[in-house]
């Protein structure tokens, strides 16, 4: 028996975990970095290297590179940076995890400290929280129709969320930033901060097109004058990937992390150094996915055959919302008794922590923190720069028609605007707009008919029933169910409330 098959290609979540890598290691400073006698400021990015699936668990190979802006003890205190990075393996448990599976890992820095141990010797201190995905493509053949005449069939329709293409693709981007007419030459670039918002991707006809801004703030010496000066500036970034068999009406679901972030002095025109080399490579994570309404046999059978129906269940993604939900945040700070005040702000950066996601009756309860870094110089001239934080708690209730407990969903945190504006010499403003974007799919289970055989009716026991037939309908049954158990056709039945009239034609 020939049937026709409707293929589709599904990414399924086998298990997920959550787990916290706490690192601790010591840092040498370099011979040729004059001694530290205080910590400023260290910003710092996890790449990971090598994601390896065996029983129960994934091991996670990794390096922290950190960047810490420091006061030296030379006789001008000048400033100094260093760069350095913590390797780190990791065992996580994980459910249904085999040798082979596909485990999708992000990775961010929830804190990072650096202490002097010794004016040669700092402490580095992180804690880093991993999310670990164990993906599984899976090919159903969803039975649609009997291809041969003969047959009566029973067919309902529903929405699965079919995967186009899963990829993980690597982008550089480089852009030049030129110095405004009132800055002075670059004679030494101390120290950088890059932050990422305003992501966007869209899908074009045959590829994926990437915008976000890049806000990028340098601490440099003047080349002339030797006096240190804080630039911050914002970088409109664009970028393509190239995707096929896209038809424009497809739902993705994308994750961008950054792998390498440099900043470097470069000479204009004229020779002078007025301009910064920017160079990015940005590990991106693409799901993309397409709703296709799917016609599904569900049941069959023939006037003058018995069918033997072989059916197996099979899970499905449908799809429940895929939305960005917004959220503005306002919060005045004070700065800490023993704070150095306020001068003027050199530059922020902010990254979101999410604390707890719980599932409520129509929705999702997202709490989290947004951590504000400011670099900013003080009032005191022995210890001109300093650096403060300040954590801004939020919650959003992200609602959702249809919730149940079977949703899955996958959630992506971003910022869109970050604002710090001076109040007094100890008080700032933090403005904020993050979003979190959500993908949320019902796993539900179909019966799928994988295979139909056929033996002989008895027709004895058919000729021995009437030409015609009357049936009073149980509870639950319809026109097909009774047609089905009298292999008759529903076209000679005559329904008269709950009762009907089967006419059967036996040859």
């Amino acid at each position: 028996m020939e049937l026709n098959k409707h293929i589709c290609t599904q990414l399924m979540e086998k298990s997920q975990s959550f787990a916290q890598i706490t690192l601790d290691d010591d840092y040498i400073v370099r011979d040729h970095k004059p001694d530290v006698i205080r910590v400023i400021y260290s910003r710092g990015n996890v790449h990971i290297e090598e994601v390896k699936a065996g029983n129960q668990g994934i091991w996670i190979t990794g390096k922290l590179h950190f960047s810490t802006l420091y006061q030296s003890d030379d006789e001008n205190h000048r400033l100094e940076s260093v760069d350095g990075e913590v390797p780190f393996q990791e065992k996580i448990f994980m459910d249904e995890v085999e040798d082979g599976d596909d485990v999708l890992v992000n990775a961010d820095i929830e804190d990072l400290s650096v202490g002097i141990i010794n004016s040669r010797k700092l402490a580095i201190r992180a804690v880093i929280n991993v999310k670990a995905h164990n993906l599984e493509e899976t090919e159903n053949d969803f039975v649609c129709d009997i291809l041969e005449p003969g047959y009566e069939q029973k067919h309902t329709e529903f929405p699965v969320l079919c995967l186009v293409d899963h990829t993980k693709e690597q982008l550089r981007i480089q852009r030049e930033i030129m110095l405004p007419n009132a800055r002075s030459n670059i004679g030494q670039l101390t120290f950088y901060q890059v932050d990422f918002r305003n992501e966007e991707i869209s899908l074009q006809n045959d590829h994926a097109s990437l915008k976000m801004d890049a806000q990028v703030c340098v601490l440099y010496r003047g080349e002339s004058t030797g006096e240190y000066e804080c630039f911050e500036t914002s970088v409109p970034l664009s970028g393509e990937i190239d995707i096929d068999h896209l038809h424009g009406d497809e739902i993705f679901w994308s994750t961008i992390r950054p792998l390498e972030v440099e900043v470097e002095p470069r000479s204009d025109y004229d020779g002078e150094n007025r301009m910064l080399g920017l160079d990015l490579i940005l590990s991106i994570g693409m799901q993309i996915y397409r709703e296709e309404n799917c016609q599904l046999l569900q049941d069959a059978y023939a006037l003058d055959t018995e069918l033997l129906i072989e059916r197996e269940s099979i899970p499905i993604h449908q799809l429940l919302m895929k939305n960005v939900s917004k959220i503005r945040l306002l919060e005045q700070a004070q700065l800490e008794p023993n704070e150095q005040r306020i001068l003027q702000i050199c530059g922020s950066s902010g990254h979101i922590t999410i604390d707890r996601v719980q599932k409520r009756e129509n929705g999702l309860l997202v709490e989290g923190v947004l951590n504000v870094h400011i670099l900013y110089t003080t009032t005191d001239d022995t210890t001109p720069f300093a650096h403060t934080d300040t954590q801004i708690p939020f919650e959003q209730f992200i609602e959702m028609d249809g919730f149940s407990e079977n949703v899955i969903y996958w959630l992506n945190e971003s910022i869109e605007q970050l604002q710090v504006n001076l109040m007094e010499i100890s008080e700032y403003e933090v403005k904020a707009l993050i979003q979190i974007a959500v993908l949320a799919v019902k796993r539900n289970n179909i019966s799928n008919i994988t295979a139909i055989g056929e033996e002989d009716l008895d027709f004895d026991t058919l000729q021995k029933q009437p030409g015609m037939i009357g049936y009073i309908r149980r509870d639950g049954e319809d026109l097909w169910d009774v047609a089905k158990k009298y292999h008759a056709s529903t076209d000679n039945m005559i329904e008269i409330g709950n009762k009907v009239l089967v006419i059967k034609q036996i040859s």
